[in-house]
């Protein structure tokens, strides 16, 4: 076997086996942790892990979570459990960003002497977000000898003004919402205006903005491509080479990058950092174009994700981890809404699984949250079964939930491992040069996975 075939062969090993595993946890990574009262969820646990969960300490929990982390010494965790990490970290990706040494001259003077105005407006987040995605997109450009850039999904600009600006590439934004292409261009004229008032400098090489919905049942790839040598003012005939980019497409639209990547010739590379997984169509929903499974190998196994286990996989884990660190009132949210849920089921059981408002239960009561969360449903629920001992006694097992919403966390990376791998195959079967890099501190940014490609 070549390189190629054993990273193959690889892939489709780690997919099968942690499909094999999830089928066997289905009974708890399905689960809604709201209906952890009303379907008693505590009791479908294994009598060893109730043994084990029912004394453990809340901050104990977290060191199920890491799977980078080699922490089993410092609990007596039920055999099972201990194969399940063992299982996670041989198949699960890395989640740890790895630091490479600072390249020297790849960004413009420009960017590096008037960066403040470049981050105006731009969360934290955001800006370290853009810094790492331009850095590796600069990298994968530069071995590509690639100097257009289309950003699909590209919000209010912020990206690709880096792009342009700062870092000399020709960028084309794509955004479907009109409100955003417009904010975008009023954002790039303050910058222009900016940095001519304050430090004489003239921009250009702007960004280029399209308010257009990319949808493959929509638009051919002759057309996109020419759309977007329209937008460069690039003739047919002409040589062209572009990258094709997105920071955090929803769903189907990261699957829908790929498919457009493989059909047009001209694009060189792509480069996505995915989210929103279980915006993905499935197989099951008789669409043509479904988001999972990708994979010839994956179709073939007829494999399936459902919404919940798509759902968890775009956790925030490390975040979580912080709040098991001390942060134990935030938690109890998860109690609360469970609680809630049994009332409503019992009163109300046609309002099952209905949305409440978002409400922080720090310092508030359970009725308080009652009122406020279910302001929206246009029902009160009685004091007498608010305050109800059934109530209550479920209350005061708020650790309960906390540690079985942990334990269905606990799977989040393989199932988030498992939709990349499954991409990743999809191009590598297709003959595409393909990896799979780390490239945001996940505590900052918890969908830190870059998926590149490269003709």
């Amino acid at each position: 076997m070549n390189c190629n075939e054993l990273l193959v062969a690889n892939l489709q090993d780690k997919i099968q086996q942690s499909f094999e595993l999830l089928s066997s946890y289905d009974w708890l990574i399905n689960s809604y942790v709201l209906d952890f009262y009303v379907d008693n969820h505590w009791e479908r646990l294994p009598p060893c892990w109730k043994s084990c969960f029912e004394r453990l300490e809340i901050g104990k929990l977290k060191d199920l979570l890491l799977v980078d982390s080699r922490t089993e010494n410092r609990n007596v965790w039920p055999l099972s459990i201990c194969a399940l990490r063992v299982f996670f970290r041989q198949f699960c990706l890395s989640r740890k960003l790895e630091l490479h040494p600072k390249d020297s001259g790849k960004r413009t003077r420009l960017h590096e002497h008037y960066q403040k105005l470049f981050h105006k407006s731009v969360k934290l987040k955001k800006r370290h977000e853009i810094e790492k995605f331009c850095d590796d997109c600069q990298r994968t450009g530069k071995e590509a000898e690639v100097e257009y850039l289309v950003d699909v999904g590209s919000g209010q600009g912020n990206l690709a003004r880096t792009l342009a600006y700062g870092y000399g590439f020709k960028v084309c934004c794509i955004e479907q919402d009109e409100q955003l292409t417009k904010a975008a261009k009023v954002k790039d004229e303050q910058l222009s205006s900016s940095l001519k008032k304050q430090f004489n400098v003239e921009l250009s090489n702007h960004p280029i903005h399209l308010s257009r919905k990319v949808d493959l049942e929509k638009i051919e790839p002759e057309q996109f491509l020419q759309m977007i040598r329209d937008s460069f003012n690039v003739e047919k005939e002409s040589p062209f080479r572009f990258g094709l980019i997105g920071l955090h497409p929803c769903g189907d639209l990261a699957v829908f990058l790929i498919k457009l990547f493989l059909s047009c010739p001209e694009a060189k590379f792509i480069k996505l950092v995915c989210c929103c997984y279980m915006k993905l169509s499935t197989q099951d929903q008789k669409s043509q174009n479904y988001g999972f499974p990708l994979s010839e190998f994956s179709k073939s196994r007829c494999l399936r994700l459902n919404y919940e286990a798509l759902e968890i996989a775009c956790h925030a884990i490390e975040q979580y981890c912080n709040k098991l660190d001390g942060h134990y009132d935030e938690l109890k949210v998860h109690a609360y809404r469970a609680a809630i849920e049994k009332i409503i089921v019992k009163l109300h059981p046609t309002l099952k699984h209905s949305g409440l408002k978002s409400t922080k239960v720090t310092d508030m009561s359970f009725q308080l949250y009652c009122d406020k969360a279910t302001s929206g449903l246009g029902i009160e629920l009685p004091q007498a079964e608010v305050g109800s001992k059934d109530v209550q006694s479920d209350l005061n097992h708020w650790e309960r939930v906390v540690k079985f919403y942990t334990l269905r966390l606990m799977f989040a990376p393989l199932i988030e491992s498992v939709v990349l791998y499954d991409r990743l195959l999809f191009m590598l079967e297709q003959g595409i040069s393909s990896k799979i890099e780390v490239i945001f501190d996940p505590i900052c940014s918890p969908r830190n996975h870059a998926l590149t490609g490269c003709k």
